[in-house]
């Protein structure tokens, strides 16, 4: 029976060893020229978030533009 001690003992366990989940590596030989893709991987929806970001801004202002020329 699954109970709340057990479940604690799955996320205590899980807690432990989620370092390595974040340090991935890849096999040396087979795919070594993946390597640089990796490393940059992370960085992408930080890049995605931050175009968004900018693009809302920019067409949020040319909107606010429209409208004083327009008046």
């Amino acid at each position: 029976m699954f109970n709340i001690f057990s479940f604690i003992c799955i996320c205590l366990n899980s807690t432990l060893y989620s370092s390595s989940f974040f340090f991935a590596k890849l096999p040396d030989e087979a795919y070594a020229f993946f390597n640089p893709i990796v490393d940059v991987m992370p960085v992408i929806p930080v890049l995605y978030f931050s175009l968004s970001l900018c693009l809302a801004s920019c067409f949020k202002f040319s909107i606010k533009m429209k409208s004083l020329f327009n008046s």
